[in-house]
C-alpha cells in the first residue's frame, strides 16, 4: 500500500460495516487459536458470533482506500468498565498505524459512552500488540476473568484519555 492511502477510522454502523468486522473478527479468532495452539470458546464465542453484534456497544473498522483492514470492539464487563476485544489488522493493512488509529477511536468512544476504566487480556507474545496498548497508558493489573490460558491482563482509566 502507498505511503498516500486513503485511512478511514470509523465506528462500523451500517450492515455492511458490521459484517466487514464480524469477517475480520473472525480472522482474528482463527489467527489466535492457531498461534495459541487452542481454542478460545472459553470466552462465550460461540454466542458472540451467533448474535453478532449484540454483545457490543461500539465496533470499529479501519479502512485503506475503501477496504475493510482492522478492526475492535468495545463490550461492557461491568458497571463503569469495558473490555477492548478482537483488536487485528489485516497483513495488507499493515504499516499504517491502524491498530493504533481504531483502538483509540474505540477508547474515545467508550469514554465518551460513560465508561470510568478499559480492560482488555492479551497474549505476552504478541509483541505489536502489546505495544499498541502501552503506547495508549494501558498497564497490567490483576486477572480479571476466569481465564485458562498465561494471558496478559491491562487496563486503564478512561477520565484522563484524550
Amino acid at each position: 500500500m502507498s505511503l498516500n492511502s486513503d485511512i478511514q477510522i470509523l465506528r462500523a454502523q451500517t450492515p455492511e460495516d458490521i459484517d466487514f468486522v464480524k469477517i475480520i473478527f473472525l480472522e482474528y479468532l482463527n489467527f489466535v487459536e492457531d498461534y495459541l495452539g487452542q481454542s478460545l470458546g472459553f470466552q462465550n464465542t460461540e454466542k458472540e458470533f451467533s448474535d453478532f453484534p449484540q454483545t457490543y456497544d461500539g465496533l470499529f473498522l479501519a479502512k485503506v482506500n475503501g477496504k475493510a483492514m482492522a478492526a475492535c470492539g468495545i463490550k461492557p464487563f461491568k458497571p463503569n468498565i469495558c473490555e477492548l476485544k478482537r483488536l487485528y489488522c489485516r497483513q495488507d493493512g499493515r504499516g499504517h498505524g491502524l491498530g493504533l488509529k481504531v483502538t483509540h477511536e474505540a477508547m474515545c468512544f467508550a469514554k465518551g459512552f460513560g465508561y470510568k476504566d478499559i480492560y482488555l487480556d492479551t497474549d505476552h507474545g504478541l509483541i505489536h500488540a502489546n505495544s499498541i496498548y502501552e503506547k495508549l497508558g494501558f498497564q497490567d493489573i490483576e486477572k480479571y476473568y476466569d481465564n485458562p490460558m498465561d494471558s496478559r491482563f491491562m487496563g486503564r482509566s478512561l477520565l484522563d484519555y484524550s
